[in-house]
């Protein structure tokens, strides 16, 4: 290879006064110019702007206004970015500087080649697939290149080649990784992007341009290669204890406090612990369900985990533990897990715990073959550089899960959003690949080796402990049946996510793709391969052929019609209605044919009728077809993934037809009540929703009655005595449906583990304007930022809307840059931790940041909330709050006040992390104005153990002051 093999290139970088190219302005510019591999030219330059840069962009780059009034302006600065014209670009995201660099181009074109943008993102995905976040800041930080990202033009153009040198370096040292790609490379046509022939530098060469900006390559790998290879520290303590199972025995585990915290150095004895603890073990030895509130400080996590342990162990029985997010399932299997098998004194040979996810969140290696057989060899040169990267890239998620263990598996939802953003195809492939397990053909599969649905499912049919989600309970994979007892974690998102599980859908998007797929072939091209490959005689399956292929093509014409006509109807009745919103889903009840009362209603359902009625003639053609072949009669790989396709055909088809035939009410497997909407959005079409109203009798039916011992936890079931907040709880799990002989009387509300009476004060204001008046952010913070200098910082403050987040954001950093440290959400990658480190700072995000973050002792020690948070009024929730004042009690207090209760006891959960904390708390919302003196005293009983004091904000602030003062 050359030097001028990468030809001319240079990695640059802007900041800008903000994300509009059409407004915004270009207010910083750096480069690196390079011919092959020698520096040609450094560059850096501000750029003069008038008026004020807002304070976040001044805070982000560290450039203020008054330094870019003296800054040379665009035109000279322009004049010095356009000798780049017909470079290659390298750039972080590089769409952003292309659409702020563009105009200035397209004002040079001459008729010779022009600057070609080459994205590291792309770069930076295909060589590290399992990187959920492509952010620069995550590769500088995590490889030890520096502590953050600068946001300055030069800087992080200097930062962004040494990323990409040091990603080349770390590949080269996975000679296996690295031989793949290479392959890949030359598989898709690829050699002549930019990276690819970065890629294949020699080692020379890179450090030739490493030497250039004065980099230390080899060095920077080494560290690199240090700090990723996850090596984790080995805690050598040898503890012997009996195993058996019973309340002594779980007692004896969690008592033993001088050995564990040879393992665990802030271990405290609990009694709040070992008394979960003994409820799980209660409940699992005499098979029957509970609830156990678990507050905050219980090590709830530990209190499951020894029982489920124990007696699997003993029993011989799986347990399964079902958490609510991805996180807590990580944290489970790479800290919990390991500490509680240290405190038993378990090796990984004595008890095998397994993380498992559903079928659908896998990617089926035949299904992407199989798709991408066309497009390999003659197609390929027809297909543009995105589709042959997302190949690429797929491939390489594949190598990826075939080489780690199941921890570590690339699955659906895992992909950097970034980059499915850029790259549409990525979306479409990753739609089309999902594992199905009814159309799984099972160790047949040529692929079966090094499936991560199937290696999964082996290592857990094995294992004693699986760690799930929710969703996995209630669509448990065939082929090995689902524990018989359950943990299930953060209880109070259950009824969310059963509701998930249990509702219909019919898609817009995913109706339109199955049609399109009858137009290509997709599937059926499968079946007619199939009947031909096993016909009694040459040529007797052509007939059949030839009669399935035009019934399917006559029925492809007539929903064609359909699919051409409904989004305009959807779109004209939605529009007609006085709330429509052009951002948003909008949704309507669905419309019922004996009441529709103008053509366009009529028109819709009788589109819905055509389109349920041409699906199921579709379904009566291929179903005698799809019936004859079984996967275990086949021993032809080709044949075998012919029926994995077609198999998939039939169940998109059958999900198809479920959804719109539910929604229509014509479905005769449907129970119960069931809430039935459409749904329209400007961006994502129509569609139809068909969602269960009780919940509870869903997860009696679905979850609890197929189960010998289920238990709920949560920090936050009900209020601290369970006297208010829980029955609504106790519905929305099923256990309200139980017998007396399949539960406890009452569920188990553990005491708090701190005294919240003492160490928090809670104050709720409303003599602040309307959430949406557009001086209510400015009103409420004028006297919160006096008190926050006043405490010296130590403040969150959370806010529900991105509008009146970025609002605060800019009062915050006007009035409190330079005297307290800002810390931002979406401002650096470890903004939490160096808020605990500067221990006087100000913490600054949007509601749902607040229920992730974990901030013990004096750093925080105020919490500032801009609402009461609110239960989506979705169809759904509005039919069961009807459903629940019928039939099960007092709505308002249990159902609808409980659930934005729960949520506000989440919120403030985050002040008090251990027994030394303490803080105080406001929040403030106009609109208890209205509430009458009931419904506060309500509100007062579900957030007990907190006191709450209603008063105006001054004096709340006030409150806090004097509060925090005494402590």
């Amino acid at each position: 290879m050359t030097k001028s093999s990468l030809g001319r290139w240079a990695v640059i970088d802007i900041e800008t006064s903000g994300i509009d190219p059409s407004y915004d302005t270009i207010i910083d510019v750096g480069f690196l110019q390079f011919e092959g591999t020698k520096l040609v030219r450094s560059y850096q330059s501000l750029v003069y702007r008038e008026g004020e840069l807002s304070q976040f962009i001044q805070k982000l780059t560290g450039i203020s206004s008054s330094i870019l009034k003296n800054a040379p302006k665009w035109k000279e600065v322009e004049n010095e970015v356009c000798e780049l014209y017909g470079h290659t670009l390298l750039a972080h995201n590089s769409d952003f500087e292309k659409s702020f660099l563009e105009k200035s181009f397209d004002a040079i074109e001459d008729g010779t080649q022009r600057e070609i943008y080459a994205d590291s993102l792309n770069f930076l995905g295909l060589l590290f697939p399992d990187s959920e976040s492509l952010k620069l800041e995550k590769f500088i930080v995590k490889w030890g290149l520096a502590d953050k990202e600068i946001h300055r033009g030069y800087e992080d153009s200097v930062d962004l080649l040494k990323v990409l040198i040091v990603a080349k370096g770390l590949i080269e040292k996975d000679k296996k990784k690295k031989s793949y790609l290479d392959s890949l490379i030359l598989k898709y046509q690829l050699d002549e992007w930019w990276y690819a022939r970065f890629f294949k530098l020699t080692d020379c060469e890179t450090l030739e341009i490493a030497e250039t900006i004065g980099f230390d390559s080899e060095e920077a790998v080494k560290k690199a290669f240090e700090l990723t290879s996850n090596i984790e520290e080995v805690i050598d303590v040898n503890i012997s204890m009996e195993h058996g199972f019973s309340g002594e025995h779980v007692k004896q585990a969690l008592q033993n406090e001088e050995q564990i915290r040879t393992i665990l150095p802030q271990y405290k004895y609990r009694k709040t612990q070992e008394d979960l603890a003994l409820k799980v073990g209660q409940s699992f030895k005499n098979n029957v369900h509970s609830l156990v509130q678990a507050p905050t400080g219980t090590g709830k996590t530990m209190g499951y985990l020894v029982p489920s342990m124990l007696f699997s162990l003993a029993e011989d029985k799986q347990v399964l533990v079902a958490t609510g997010t991805k996180t807590l399932q990580q944290q489970a299997m790479k800290k919990d897990v390991p500490i509680v098998k240290k405190i038993l004194g378990l090796t990984d040979n004595d008890i095998k715990v397994t993380r498992l996810v559903g079928s659908n969140n896998h990617y089926c290696e035949l299904m992407f073959h199989d798709e991408n057989k066309d497009s390999v060899g003659l197609l390929l040169p027809n297909l543009d550089f995105e589709q042959r990267f997302a190949k690429a890239f797929f491939e390489m998620v594949f190598f990826h899960n075939s080489n780690v263990e199941d921890e570590e598996y690339i699955i659906k939802g895992a992909l950097p959003y970034v980059l499915k953003k850029k790259n549409q195809e990525l979306d479409i492939i990753e739609e089309n690949i999902a594992v199905d397990f009814r159309a799984c053909s099972g160790h047949k599969c040529p692929f079966a080796r090094s499936c991560s649905y199937l290696n999964s499912l082996k290592k857990a049919k094995d294992s004693d402990i699986i760690i799930g989600n929710h969703a996995l309970m209630f669509q448990w994979p065939r082929g090995f049946p689902r524990p018989s007892h359950i943990v299930v974690d953060e209880a109070h998102k259950i009824e969310n996510d059963a509701t998930r599980s249990f509702t219909f859908v019919f898609t817009q998007i995913h109706f339109e793709h199955f049609a399109n797929s009858l137009l290509n072939s997709q599937g059926l091209g499968s079946l007619y391969y199939l009947l031909a490959q096993n016909e009694e005689s040459v040529g007797t399956s052509t007939e059949t052929i030839n009669h399935l292929r035009n019934e399917s093509r006559k029925i492809y014409e007539m929903l064609k019609d359909q699919i051409d006509f409904l989004p305009n109807l959807f779109e004209q009745f939605f529009k007609a209605t006085p709330r429509y919103s052009e951002l948003y889903w909008n949704e309507l009840p669905m419309i019922k044919k004996e009441a529709a009362n103008n053509n366009l209603a009529l028109s819709i359902i009788g589109a819905l009728e055509s389109i349920q009625f041409l699906l199921n003639e579709l379904y009566t053609l291929f179903l005698p077809h799809h019936s004859r072949f079984e996967m275990k009669s086949l021993n032809i790989d080709n044949q075998i993934t012919a029926l994995t396709r077609f198999d998939f055909f039939m169940g998109v088809l059958t999900d198809l037809i479920t959804a719109i035939e539910s929604s229509l009410d014509k479905s005769e497997s449907l129970i119960g009540e069931y809430s039935r909407s459409l749904r329209f959005h400007d961006k994502f079409g129509y569609e139809l929703v068909t969602a269960p109203i009780d919940i509870g009798r869903v997860l009696h039916d679905q979850l609890l009655s197929t189960s010998s011992s289920v238990v709920f936890t949560s920090a936050t079931l009900g209020n601290m005595l369970g006297n208010h907040g829980a029955k609504g709880i106790e519905w929305s799990t099923g256990y309200l449906y139980l017998g007396p002989e399949k539960r406890f009387k009452s569920g188990l509300y553990l005491p708090p583990v701190y005294d919240y009476k003492e160490k928090t004060r809670v104050f709720l204001c409303d003599d602040t304007p309307a959430l949406y008046d557009h001086h209510f952010v400015e009103t409420a913070l004028r006297p919160v930022i006096s008190l926050i200098l006043d405490l010296g910082g130590r403040s969150l403050l959370l806010f529900s809307a991105k509008a009146r987040f970025e609002l605060a954001r800019e009062i915050l950093l006007k009035q409190l840059e330079g005297k307290l440290p800002l810390f931002i959400q979406g401002m650096g990658e470890n903004i939490v931790q160096e808020f605990k480190e500067a221990g006087n700072g100000v913490l600054l995000g949007m509601e749902t940041f607040g229920e992730g973050i974990d901030i013990p002792g004096d750093s925080l020690q105020f919490v500032f909330i801009d609402k009461i948070p609110d239960l989506p009024m979705d169809k759904v929730i509005q039919d069961r709050r009807d459903y629940y004042e019928k039939n099960i009690g007092n709505e308002f207090n249990d159902y609808y006040l409980a659930h934005r209760t729960r949520s506000l006891h989440q919120k403030l959960g985050r002040l008090l992390r251990t027994e030394k904390d303490h803080g105080g708390v406001i929040v403030v919302d106009s609109r208890i104005k209205k509430w009458k003196g009931k419904t506060l005293g309500q509100l007062k009983d579900l957030m007990n153990p907190y006191e709450i004091h209603r008063t105006n904000l001054v004096d709340a602030c006030d409150g806090v002051r004097k509060f925090l003062d005494i402590h």
